[in-house]
């Protein structure tokens, strides 16, 4: 990874934590906080969404950017779980209690003043993600701060409670499918102040409000977590990076983002040096559909046939522009075509910066374009191909997205790529798009109750993984993939059971159980109560550890059978020693030859042949043990 003076660039960043939270019902209704799986829906209902003005008057740009795709919008419910609050039939219900008094625990871990007065606002949302086209959010508490390893104190800005979006489940025909279940469950959203100088103190910061989470009434599934970056450097703007599904990510997506804005900034003062101005720089959109209508490259000439039309634009000036590479595999040409994709729903467009032959363009045909386009030798020009009005939203898009790099950085929420690379996702929102909701009254948060919850506050997680960490002799990682994993608790009950085996459990908690769910084992399917039992078995000498794996698979694929009824199925039946000793003393009689042989060295062998026989029913140390003695003797007897 590229490293760069990030003091010298003036590199501030940000974070924003977005955490479910446990409670039993949601927000502002009282249906279930659970999510339905892959429960097929019982109704679906079709919405269409607006933009409307904000309290101040004007439109929020990312509100007119969603609306500008042109996407239907259809809701998925269930009759059981789903209530008419969610369908934005009935007015909000009272806030969760619990929820509330979970949110004033997380705000006082962060050393956050709490507001005593609360109102809830609503944020709109025009991407159909809320049926009502607006969150219910309101803030809870602001001015904390997280402290760093090396003392650093990052400030938390706000932390607002707030309820979840509903989830998205497909896109197909122009038409985005949103499921219900999790629209209005509890969340807090921590937001930091842009403290963060540096890529790796970001995802330190990250990981530590992270486990600061978990140790609080909070869901720990996967996606229960949704943490955003927000990424600026002196000379470019604030760029807020959505989707940030790991840790790891967040030191390259700053990185390439740092890259990328450096860029454009370059380009900015490329085109300065060029004296290319940004009026009269973009000649008017062409129809070449008729002109293009036999070229050489057939996905052209088939489009033009089907119905389609091929448009074309020349840009002054701007030849390279188009091919310069902003981040790693990712041009300019690159970023206004995603944002292309994004609006119009184009697939992207083709550049003269690029190899046009490479779209079986002919000689003739590259000679067309220039001629009929006014395209000089420093020019460049832009092809798009497809329905009037695809085009008319992309020209308008290439357009405004050429301006901007006579500005500069254009400020953007782009979406996280697994290769650290962004993509444009919407405009940037602003404060447009917040007003009060006249439905919902004042909520308290009484002295007394905040002083109750101070008096209760858990251990931070840092002091407990170093804790752990020496008083069991383990890594930090693993104390700290416990809590991320949600298993910390049951680490501590399996402990309580057999205190002797540390090292064992946490294999079983994180190794075992990632190596069967690779296998595509349903792992969900075992609970805490079945690990208890397991355990209990081994405390018991009534299985031994190698059996443990055996029991998890076993409950993978039957759930709704009990330890103690599997334990039948699988024929795990206590063994006792003198039993081992004759089942040890037949395989080493019955393997004489290979002992005269490897001596010792038959040990492993034959550790084999007895484990398949005792394989669960008896501990493989005191096997182990019991084989080395009778080897000892049968070599003595040899001799």
């Amino acid at each position: 990874m590229e490293e760069f003076d990030y003091e010298k660039l003036g590199l501030m960043c940000g974070l924003e934590i977005h955490q479910q939270l446990d409670s039993n019902t949601k927000l502002f209704c009282r249906c279930p906080n659970k999510l339905q799986g892959t429960r097929e829906p019982d109704f679906m209902i079709k919405r269409f969404m607006r933009p409307v003005l904000g309290e101040m008057g004007t439109y929020d740009e990312a509100m007119l950017t969603e609306y500008e795709k042109g996407m239907d919008i259809t809701y998925e419910g269930y009759n059981d779980v789903i209530c008419t609050y969610e369908l934005d039939e009935t007015p909000p219900f009272d806030c969760n209690d619990e929820a509330r008094k979970i949110a004033m625990e997380i705000a006082l871990l962060l050393n956050a003043n709490i507001i005593e007065e609360m109102h809830v606002c609503r944020k709109n949302y025009l991407d159909g993600s809320v049926p009502c086209g607006f969150q219910r959010t309101m803030i809870l508490a602001k001015d904390g701060y997280v402290e760093l390893e090396n003392g650093k104190k990052i400030g938390i800005d706000i932390l607002c409670l707030e309820e979840d979006a509903a989830r998205k489940i497909k896109t197909e025909n122009k038409t985005n499918f949103f499921r219900l279940d999790r629209l209005g469950i509890p969340l807090v959203e921590v937001t930091t102040k842009p403290d963060i100088s540096d890529p790796y103190e970001c995802r330190e910061a990250a990981e530590r409000l992270g486990l600061l989470l978990w140790t609080s009434k909070v869901k720990k599934v996967l996606g229960s977590i949704r943490q955003d970056v927000n990424v600026s450097i002196k000379k470019g703007t604030r760029i807020e990076i959505k989707g940030v599904q790991k840790l790891d990510w967040i030191p390259i997506l700053i990185n390439h983002e740092v890259s990328r804005q450096l860029k454009l900034v370059e380009i900015k003062g490329e085109l300065e040096k060029r004296a290319v101005k940004e009026d009269n720089t973009i000649s008017k959109p062409i129809d070449l559909s008729k002109i293009m209508a036999n070229t050489k490259s057939n996905f052209i000439s088939k489009g033009i046939k089907s119905g389609k039309k091929l448009y074309g634009i020349n840009i002054k000036g701007f030849k390279g522009i188009f091919g310069m590479e902003l981040m790693e595999d990712y041009r300019f040409g690159t970023e206004v075509s995603s944002k292309v994709k994004s609006i119009s729903g184009l697939k992207g467009i083709i550049h003269s910066d690029e190899n046009l032959k490479n779209y079986k363009f002919s000689d003739e045909d590259i000679k067309k374009l220039h001629k009929q386009l006014n395209s000089k030798q420093d020019d460049c020009f832009i092809l798009i191909l497809g329905t009037q009005d695809e085009i008319n939203k992309a020209m308008n898009v290439i357009i405004n997205r050429v301006k901007y790099a006579f500005k500069g950085v254009p400020p953007e929420t782009r979406r996280a790529l697994e290769n650290g690379n962004t993509e444009f996702l919407r405009e940037l929102h602003g404060g447009a798009r917040l007003y009060p909701d006249t439905d919902s009254q004042a909520i308290i948060n009484p002295e007394k109750e905040i002083k109750e919850i101070q008096k209760n506050l858990p251990e931070y997680p840092w002091t407990i993984i170093k804790q752990y960490s020496q008083k069991y002799k383990m890594e930090e990682r693993l104390i700290k993939e416990l809590i991320f994993t949600g298993n910390l608790h049951l680490f501590n009950e399996l402990l309580k059971i057999t205190p002797d085996n540390p090292t064992l459990i946490i294999t079983t908690l994180l190794e075992t159980t990632t190596a069967l769910r690779r296998d595509g084992k349903d792992v969900e399917n075992i609970t805490e109560k079945d690990f208890i039992d397991v355990f209990s078995l081994l405390k018991n000498g009534e299985i031994g550890k190698e059996a443990i794996e055996d029991f998890m698979i076993a409950k993978s694929e039957t759930p709704d059978l009990s330890i103690n009824e599997l334990k039948k199925e699988l024929k795990i039946e206590k063994i006792s020693e003198d039993d081992l000793k004759k089942i040890i003393r037949d395989i080493v009689t019955k393997n004489e030859d290979m002992v005269k042989e490897k001596e010792m060295r038959a040990m492993g062998p034959l550790m084999g042949e007895v484990m398949k026989k005792v394989r669960g029913k008896i501990d493989g140390n005191i096997v182990s043990n019991e084989l080395k003695i009778m080897l000892q003797q049968k070599l003595k007897e040899l001799k």
